[in-house]
């Protein structure tokens, strides 16, 4: 449906709705619903009713009839075309039929301003302000997008109203300048600052935030009463509010939180503490909790695929391995796996040294392929690598890293002579 029609009905019908259970201004709420149902009649949407009216191509059904009636003055009808207008009114007709209840003699225009003096009248006999949450809205086309804020701004000015849009900003003037057609940056900034009047930014996460949103996920899903998880909730919330002063929401917070905490569950606190930093620095997540979750959510798979399989993975590594194949040089991963794959026993022995002066803080010299900040957090991480067996971990990562061993290369024959 046409994005501004399917608001105004929207906004009309709740009104319609709100005003017959308050019983009080229910005339004015039925003729607001009655002139956005004419004004959808017009195109059905705004869209062709606005375009006659300001002399501008028309579309839909309104655009083919006065197509038609060109083709009649200029003389230029067949039999075909007064069929397809036969079929054109019947259609119009029973598409409209349901819509058409305003007054006659309207115009799109005047219907606009009345709805907007209608819209205003309903609300103070109801003795109420209406509050619009519009959500995703860069999710949308920018077609749809625009169409949308278009519609907002025909109630943005009026009392007792208020509209409240959670979008990327940066969608959002994409959307206007392709709408516009490439518009300098000024002119949309300028559209943007006129629409939206008081702009709220929610900052990136920070490490403690992002830490604690990773273990809420891991108390999320496990097997624990609801009034425990919420708990824990609300203690972590409490604890945040006060990160500003030094307090952590770390390992230690959450086993104080949760006393009878099981050994998987700290071990998964554990695998959040020592993620979180790289979570925010990494530019591929960047603090986002949505790429944080769908982080989780492939981690959580893999390790559901490596028990069916009996396969054995460590989480702490397989967290480890797949924060590597997320946010490391895809070059620099395809010479960890090809190390994997021609290692007899499945390690990158050649991390070995690179790890342990990591972990002690010691300057590193890597490989120019290597020598990148990433790389040089990542090798501090535990657990260390390079004497771990990561064959399982590329069997269930497959979908990014074949699991090519030396026997693979050989004819059942030379397998058994290696």
């Amino acid at each position: 449906d046409d994005a501004r029609a399917a608001l105004l009905e929207v906004i009309a019908t709740t009104l319609n709705e709100e005003a017959d259970r308050r019983k009080n201004g229910v005339d004015k709420a039925k003729e607001l619903l009655q002139r956005v149902n004419w004004l959808r009649a017009a195109k059905l949407g705004v869209g062709s009713g606005l375009a006659l009216a300001l002399g501008l191509p028309p579309t839909g059904l309104i655009g083919e009839a006065v197509a038609f009636g060109k083709k009649a003055l200029s003389g230029d009808l067949t039999e075909g075309d007064v069929e397809g207008a036969e079929e054109l009114a019947a259609n119009a007709f029973t598409t409209a039929g349901g819509l058409i209840q305003a007054k006659p003699e309207l115009s799109p225009p005047r219907e606009i301003h009345a709805i907007r003096e209608c819209f205003e009248q309903t609300l103070k006999e109801m003795g109420v302000t209406l509050v619009v949450l519009i959500d995703d809205l860069d999710r949308c086309l920018p077609p749809t997008t625009i169409s949308t804020l278009e519609a907002i701004r025909l109630f943005l000015f009026l009392n007792n109203t208020a509209f409240v849009i959670a979008a990327d900003d940066a969608m959002i003037k994409h959307a206007v300048r392709q709408h516009f057609g490439n518009v300098d940056d000024d002119l949309v900034i300028n559209y943007f600052d006129k629409l939206i009047q008081i702009p709220i930014r929610v900052p990136p996460l920070s490490t403690q935030e992002v830490r604690a949103y990773m273990m809420l996920l891991f108390v999320e899903t496990a097997d624990i009463e609801d009034a425990i998880k919420e708990s824990i909730r609300e203690a972590v919330c409490a604890q945040l509010a006060k990160s500003w002063r030094g307090e952590r929401v770390d390992r230690a917070f959450m086993q104080t939180v949760y006393k009878d905490a099981p050994a998987e569950i700290i071990a998964r606190f554990d695998t959040a503490d020592r993620l979180a930093p790289l979570m925010v620095s990494a530019s591929q997540i960047a603090g986002n909790p949505r790429l944080v979750k769908r982080f989780l959510n492939a981690l959580s798979i893999r390790m559901a695929i490596s028990r069916a399989h009996d396969v054995g993975v460590d989480e702490a590594v397989l967290a480890k391995m797949l924060l590597f194949e997320r946010c490391g040089n895809p070059k620099v991963y395809d010479a960890l796996t090809a190390a994997v794959n021609n290692d007899p026993d499945g390690k990158p022995v050649f991390l070995a040294e690179w790890e342990q002066k990591a972990a002690a803080n010691e300057e590193l010299e890597l490989d120019q392929l290597w020598d990148d900040p990433f790389i040089r957090e990542w090798l501090a991480i535990t657990p260390q690598l390079a004497d771990i067996d990561l064959r399982g971990v590329l069997y269930v990562s497959r979908e990014h890293a074949p699991l090519i061993t030396p026997e693979d290369r050989l004819s059942s024959e030379g397998a058994e002579l290696l």
